[in-house]
């Protein structure tokens, strides 16, 4: 696929600082305070089962600019949800590089469906932030509707947080990231089984992964995982995932994950977790704490992180185009 006046070609390693200076002007040009690094790329970019020379196409100007790219992410063992990530430089918003991209993007897809179980329904996601017209205008005429929405939310503490004790009968203990990772992986898969859209992956496939990022983030810090554990029977029944900062903004730390094994909710651990995760950026000098939610959340998730001081601050639209229907293989109701 070529287009006038650019060179086209997959993307490469060689190519994130070029990538993230597109990124960012997009995020500037939405008007969004979001700005990105490499090193997120990169680790993204290296994640197991995805190929970048083999999952991406790009445009570049003559001056070698990155006026276009997508990348296309089918890693999943049942990828009946492949996601598409793509963004045009506000400098080639009249050029159509869109049209360009979301039609290599259906052209991948389509050779995706053959590895998909053959009764189930096949849809590509992908996102916008809300209000970004130029994304939103492509993506309607391309057949994408939104599907989803969801907010990233914060905390701005004036104060040292106060937090509650933890329910009766629930102690937390140290995360040993050596010896501990298989355990956090079975909280996640556990407690993340409610969420809209989860589809059950293998344990090796998720602990994989998990592997990946926890090793190589350089924002991860084993002292920010919460494990609560029931005292009665040894069982870690939810888990806190803190990074040291949110990879979009060097003010702010993050709440990557936080879950609760559905045995020991509505006793206000997935709250008290919150506060004492506050408590522990506020003593590293962090002040401000983000994190991202469903906006329409199964558990009613956006209702605690409100009580507990947060708020939206930014809204994202997940998009969906229907490429088979059949079976839902997602998570999309409470059983």
């Amino acid at each position: 696929m070529t287009a006038a006046g650019f060179i086209s070609r997959p993307l490469a390693m060689d190519d994130i600082e070029r990538y993230v200076d597109t990124e960012n002007a997009i995020a500037a040009f939405i008007g969004v305070k979001d700005r990105i690094g490499p090193e997120i790329v990169r680790l993204e970019w290296q994640e197991p089962g995805f190929n970048i020379a083999d999952s991406s196409i790009a445009y570049f100007d003559r001056d070698g600019l990155l006026a276009g790219y997508a990348t296309f992410w089918a890693t999943a063992e049942k990828p009946v949800r492949p996601g598409l990530h793509w963004g045009v430089h506000p400098a080639y918003h009249t050029r159509e590089l869109e049209r360009k991209l979301l039609g290599w993007a259906d052209a991948r897809a389509a050779e995706l469906i053959p590895r998909c179980p053959p009764d189930a329904r096949v849809s590509l996601q992908t996102g916008a932030r809300q209000g970004y017209a130029f994304a939103e205008r492509a993506l309607q005429a391309a057949g994408f509707s939104v599907r989803r929405s969801f907010y990233d939310m914060e905390i701005e503490m004036k104060e040292r947080p106060s937090p509650p004790p933890y329910p009766k009968g629930i102690v937390t203990r140290a995360y040993c990231h050596e010896t501990d990772l298989p355990l956090l992986v079975d909280v996640v898969r556990d407690a993340f089984s409610d969420h809209f859209g989860f589809i059950e992956e293998s344990f090796e496939r998720d602990l994989e992964v998990f592997r990946h990022w926890l090793d190589n983030d350089p924002y991860f810090a084993p002292e920010l995982v919460i494990f609560p554990v029931d005292e009665a029977t040894g069982e870690v029944v939810g888990c806190l995932l803190g990074l040291t900062q949110d990879f979009r903004d060097p003010e702010a730390g993050y709440v990557d994950t936080v879950g609760v094994r559905r045995s020991h909710r509505r006793r206000g651990l997935a709250s008290a977790m919150l506060q004492h995760s506050f408590a522990a950026f506020w003593d590293r000098g962090t002040r401000l704490v983000h994190l991202d939610v469903d906006g329409q959340s199964l558990t009613n998730a956006v209702a605690l992180y409100e009580r507990v001081g947060m708020r939206v601050y930014q809204r994202y639209n997940v998009y969906e185009k229907v490429l088979r229907d059949g079976v839902e293989l997602a998570r999309v109701a409470l059983e």
